[in-house]
């Protein structure tokens, strides 16, 4: 995931699709972009909840508790267009590439071209079940097996459709063991029950993916390494 820097304009962005995502009940599927277009906020997605935000005191909530970035980076004035849409037909996300790196938040140089305006990405601002749960398993994975694989990004296809009783799962790495053998061991070891999963986030703040980057995160837990061997 790319290491996010709350303080600059696009930390401010992602930071603000998290907290907003924050107040949306988590068993709803809802993504939410952010776009600074320097006058306004265009705060932009859509949720399968039925309950409306007041982004107005969101905002002035937003600001209360990120008031010193924001004076920093004279935005306090800040203004927002809500074009949220609700009560949509989400369907959760259950495959796609994913890429993971050994570092688990990558810093990655802004363009030097001048942005007229900059939106928030991925995962920052979708919820569990968009695509941010399937991140953070590929990475529960990537943690466990880096030493072995003895490489620093993996990108790992997620689905749930199944051939021959196992996962349709894809990888694509570097490593010199064979795609095949990585690919048995991880079906292997990892049983990919993302409800059990979703058990150990049920305290985890989204939010401190940027807050706290460098904190332990429930899902980096190496709890299956005694499993991890490759003969």
């Amino acid at each position: 995931m790319r290491l996010i820097n709350k303080n600059s304009r696009r930390g401010i962005a992602n930071l603000f699709a998290d907290f907003i995502l924050s107040k949306i009940k988590r068993t709803e599927k809802s993504i939410i972009q952010v776009t600074d277009c320097g006058a306004f906020m265009i705060v932009n997605g859509l949720t399968t909840s039925n309950e409306y935000l007041n982004i107005n005191e969101i905002k002035n909530e937003f600001k209360e508790s990120f008031g010193d970035v924001l004076k920093e980076l004279e935005m306090l004035d800040l203004n927002t267009i809500d074009v949220i849409r609700y009560n949509e037909d989400i369907k959760p996300i259950h495959k796609g590439w994913v890429i993971v790196n050994k570092n688990t938040f990558v810093e990655e140089p802004d363009s030097d071209i001048s942005e007229i305006s900059i939106s928030s990405e991925f995962p920052y601002g979708y919820s569990l079940d968009c695509g941010r749960i399937n991140t953070y398993y590929s990475h529960y994975i990537m943690n466990h097996m880096f030493n072995l694989l003895s490489v620093d990004e993996v990108s790992f296809y997620f689905t749930n459709e199944e051939e021959d009783e196992d996962l349709k799962i894809k990888i694509v790495s570097d490593s010199k063991i064979d795609k095949k053998s990585i690919k048995s061991l991880i079906l292997d070891v990892f049983d990919f029950d993302m409800e059990s999963f979703r058990e150990r986030l049920s305290d985890y703040n989204l939010i401190d993916d940027i807050l706290n980057p460098n904190r332990d995160k429930p899902y980096l837990k190496q709890d299956l390494l005694e499993h991890i061997i490759l003969f």
